[in-house]
């Protein structure tokens, strides 16, 4: 799978009528403040309806405009096609997706052209909380699983709903089917879960070994529950167990206001050395780390998709060190699209001279091919 090009419209400040990419190494280099970053933005924008920079996509909308507009051309196992985003920051908030010219729903966009970024916010996921690592966890399970993307919204409805009985003290009865309800999403968003863990945790481990090289402390990973019931549990009880515990919890939540046991509170533990890896490593490592953790997913997306899958690393001379960035180039490989930014023009060193050299000048670009004379 690979971006063929893409066209920009008012997203932050790039105006790009039409921008092209290799199939293999695509180097973006340009001074600071050029949009090295806003492109990469772009391209993850469009093909997983999210950023690696805000939370909210309506700061991405170029300052005294309304709207945003992204279109690019996949070439996929499939055939080639097009994607098209609409963004219209509201109020309200508004969002037209298409594929090959036709409307389409969220779930079915988003199986598309899935994008893996590696950034320096990334660090996040291991010296963070839980929320990045589940949320990691969560779109590799819907893009092995579309149909998990309405499970985990279904539990998400009665969280809420079950929350706000809690606050507003409605009576236990009103209170206890929205816990039935709870416990069946819940047991099938853990049970989901737990089976897509296990298969990112064997990549992890032959990845991190990879990137890491012998110096690292040994890394671990698991999937992390309440204490009261363990990931080894058999899954077919996980519902049983939550709506038990639901109905015994009750009294407590009543007390805090919310819901205190559930697949929301879970997280993917990494270790070091048997210690929590985010006071135990260095930024760098963690950089690292974080980076084998997103490739593990990619690893997964591929094997099951049975083709590559496009890969941006963000601003990478200043995220990895030499060594760590050799490797991972080198892990890369040729195989797949690779997007790399950088304010140095001596990136292709690691790279090699096919790759495709795009410059950013004030939000725009020039495509040139890399001389391979010199």
């Amino acid at each position: 799978m690979e971006l063929i090009d893409i066209s920009v419209e008012n997203f932050r400040n790039l105006e790009l009528e039409k921008v092209t990419f290799g199939g293999g190494t695509n180097i973006v280099t340009g001074a600071n403040g050029a949009g090295k970053t806003s492109l990469l933005e772009a391209i993850v924008v469009l093909g997983n309806l999210k950023s690696f920079r805000t939370p909210s996509l309506r700061r991405a909308v170029r300052h005294g405009e309304k709207q945003f507009h992204l279109c690019g051309t996949i070439r996929s196992a499939t055939g080639t096609h097009r994607v098209e985003e609409r963004f219209h920051a509201g109020p309200p908030v508004q969002r037209l997706l298409r594929v090959d010219g036709q409307e389409v729903s969220v779930a079915r966009y988003l199986a598309n052209f899935p994008v893996f970024a590696i950034t320096g916010p990334d660090r996040e996921l291991v010296v963070g909380g839980p929320d990045e690592r589940r949320a990691l966890l969560d779109r590799l399970v819907f893009l092995l699983q579309p149909g998990y993307l309405e499970v985990f919204r279904s539990y998400r409805r009665a969280l809420k709903q079950r929350n706000a009985a809690l606050v507003d003290g409605r009576d236990d009865n009103e209170i206890e089917a929205w816990e039935v309800q709870l416990a069946e999403a819940a047991g099938h968003v853990v049970g989901a879960r737990i089976k897509v863990a296990n298969r990112l945790f064997d990549h992890f481990g032959e990845i991190s070994e990879v990137l890491c090289g012998k110096d690292f402390p040994p890394i671990t990973i698991d999937y992390r529950t309440e204490p009261w019931w363990s990931a080894s549990e058999d899954l077919e009880r996980v519902e049983v167990l939550y709506q038990q515990r639901y109905n015994e919890t009750r009294t407590r939540d009543r007390q805090t206001g919310f819901t205190g046991d559930g697949p929301h509170r879970h997280d993917l533990s990494l270790r070091a050395e048997g210690r929590s890896a985010r006071y135990e490593l260095s930024s760098g490592q963690a950089k690292t780390v974080a980076a084998a953790l997103r490739l593990a997913a990619l690893a997964q997306i591929e094997k099951e998709r049975r083709e590559h899958c496009p890969v941006i690393v963000d601003d990478v001379d200043a995220e990895l060190d030499e060594s760590s960035l050799t490797r991972l180039v080198r892990h890369l490989g040729n195989e797949r699209q690779l997007c790399l930014s950088s304010t140095s023009d001596a990136l292709g060193s690691h790279t090699g001279p096919e790759a495709r050299q795009l410059r950013l000048v004030n939000g725009t670009c020039g495509n040139q091919e890399a001389d391979t004379d010199e």
